[in-house]
């Protein structure tokens, strides 16, 4: 059995025999990639892939005597009321990826080496069963990695010829004797065998009610307005459900906040396909949504994207508390009409000061007013070419670094004498390798900005004109800030080994690791105050965590790639493959 917490949880009901069969088609890596539990209502289906999915992690793996290399269930896919669009984000987050679409997500797949073994209960549950499997499931499976064990035969899969089939209905797969003293101990009927279920009394489903007789029942606020904050959530759950069987989702939409506090796979569910900015920018921040527990947290996502874009629904959501607000966004088709994706980010300084410097893929930069967002004028540049860094220098010189590690600086009028261009080259000369990115150091004019290399060093120059370098990520580094801390510059970089770390150069303290996970490093961000540095971080699988000093840390993600971060007076600007957004915590 290994270790204590690596024990195989107890099979009740006589169910050891098929729980056997099951862990040994976990472990067989020559069955076939797709097994089917399927039997009648109450044999037990659901809480056998349940058991599975707790039996098969790698650790209970681990201590089986006849689990292989592969035997391990990677993530667990509940199919009930799901559609193919929220299936794909669902289980995008259980593996730790940031997917909007199927394609995605087999892209994603493609690229994974490790064996992928995927659990999905509750297949006859979907909101369209056999689409699920022509449109993800079967696709799933085309993929050589990929094992699939699913709840019912619901959906015709080709994508393996002869799948394995556990029934629960037949008896080899109970054993009686154990069965027997489980009915005994649950009063539950022996002669009911095989099916636990049968034998406890399987109770029918409860009775649909209407729309009508769900909006009733809706608690009223002090201006006589439904409040779904003080519904149950199964009651809103059930009233999308009603809605989607009548046609009536139109009317729900006429309150965003019923959406956030309902299931977010059955609101999902009634709104694919839909026109209009709300369901469509539920679509876009679906993979932020769609496991979030917390209705605060769901509004304030909701309420980013539809900033600009449906005033009245995003002021609605505004009521709702959360541990973060948006303050700004812009998105495509927005009132302030902003063109798309934002690359990279910086804080100005100089002449830029209280501005924002905002690079789109193509190079294209732009600035904005940090506190407001309201767009203000496009800034020289070379030529158009993509960029991978961007930061202004204490007294105003832009620095563009360009996807070949190629610099380009702008010197401001301030320290055109100080020749910034010359100095960053020759520190690129000291680290003898291409840099990957680039951060000034705030507050410090003439200042050679801070370099991170696709060797995973950082390099600075100190006052002095002294290169100094640490070595603190395996692999390139990704992403590079810097701020001044009493006097001191602190460097703080991400790395695609996944680690957040920082650094204070020409200082006795080691290189401290901040953070780590095990996705690429997108973004960083720091910021110094009088009680300590807020540091930013955003990963490749969308999430942010933002650390202040006394609080703890914030997760939020938006739904779409999170490519550039900067901190402004409070303010967390996020970069995304969609336009930009600020949020503040709180």
């Amino acid at each position: 059995m290994g270790e204590q917490g690596s024990r195989i949880p107890p099979l009740r009901a006589g169910r050891r025999p098929a729980g056997l069969a099951l862990l040994g088609w976990l472990a067989d890596e020559r069955a076939p990639r797709l097994c089917q539990v399927t039997g009648a209502p109450g044999a037990g289906k659901s809480h056998l892939l349940a058991w599975l999915a707790e039996a098969g992690t790698e650790a209970h793996a681990a201590a089986g005597a006849a689990a292989g290399a592969g035997a391990r269930v990677r993530a667990v896919l509940p199919a009930a009321g799901a559609t193919v669009e929220s299936a794909a984000w669902r289980l995008g987050r259980r593996l730790d990826l940031l997917v909007r679409t199927p394609d995605e997500l087999f892209a994603a797949l493609a690229e994974d080496d490790r064996p992928t073994v995927i659990c999905v209960p509750d297949l006859g549950r979907a909101a369209d069963p056999a689409e699920l499997v022509a449109e993800l499931l079967d696709p799933l499976l085309r993929l050589e990695r990929i094992r699939l064990v699913v709840e019912g035969g619901a959906g015709a899969f080709t994508a393996v010829a002869a799948p394995a089939v556990l029934d629960l209905d037949l008896p080899q797969w109970t054993d009686p004797a154990r069965f027997a003293a489980w009915c005994a101990a649950a009063a539950a009927d022996p002669d009911r065998y095989p099916s636990p279920g049968a034998a406890l009394g399987h109770p029918a489903e409860p009775a649909r009610r209407s729309l009508l007789e769900l909006a009733t029942e809706l608690p009223a606020g002090p201006d006589g307005a439904p409040d779904p904050a003080a519904a149950e959530p199964r009651l809103l759950t059930d009233l999308w459900r009603a809605a989607t069987r009548e046609g009536g989702v139109e009317r729900l939409l006429g309150d965003a906040r019923l959406l956030t506090h309902a299931d977010p796979v059955v609101v999902s569910a009634a709104l694919a396909g839909r026109p209009g900015a709300v369901p469509e920018q539920w679509r876009n921040a679906g993979p932020a949504l769609v496991e979030e527990p917390d209705p605060g947290v769901r509004a304030a996502v909701l309420r980013t994207r539809l900033i600009g874009l449906d005033g009245p629904a995003a002021d609605r959501l505004a009521a709702v508390p959360g541990p973060w607000h948006c303050a700004w966004a812009m998105w495509p088709d927005s009132a302030f009409g902003w063109p798309g994706p934002v690359s990279s980010l910086a804080l100005g300084a100089g002449s830029y000061a209280g501005q924002l410097l905002l690079a789109d893929p193509g190079g294209t930069v732009r600035t904005v007013d940090a506190a407001s967002g309201r767009p203000l004028a496009r800034v020289p540049t070379p030529g158009p070419r993509p960029l991978r860094g961007l930061t202004v220098t204490g007294g105003g010189s832009v620095v563009l670094l360009d996807s070949w590690g190629e610099s380009a600086v702008l010197p401001s009028a301030a320290e055109a004498d100080s020749r910034p261009g010359a100095a960053l080259a020759e520190l690129v000369a000291v680290a003898g390798t291409a840099p990957s990115a680039v951060a000034a150091v705030p507050g410090l004019p003439g200042a050679v900005p801070a370099l991170g290399d696709e060797a995973g060093a950082l390099h600075w120059r100190d006052a002095g004109g002294a290169p100094l370098s640490a070595r603190p990520h395996r692999g390139p580094v990704t992403a590079l800030a810097a701020a001044l801390e009493a006097g001191r510059p602190v460097l703080v970089s991400g790395g695609f080994d996944g680690s957040v770390q920082l650094w204070r150069p020409g200082g006795a303290e080691p290189v401290e690791v901040l953070d780590r996970r095990e996705r690429v490093v997108g973004a960083v961000a720091v910021a110094a105050g009088a009680d300590g540095l807020t540091v930013a971080a955003a990963w490749a699988d969308g999430l942010v965590r933002l650390r202040r000093p006394g609080a703890g840390p914030v997760d939020l993600r938006l739904g779409s790639p999170i490519w550039a971060l900067a901190l402004a007076d409070g303010l967390l600007v996020l970069g995304t493959s969609d336009g930009v957004a600020a949020v503040r915590a709180g």
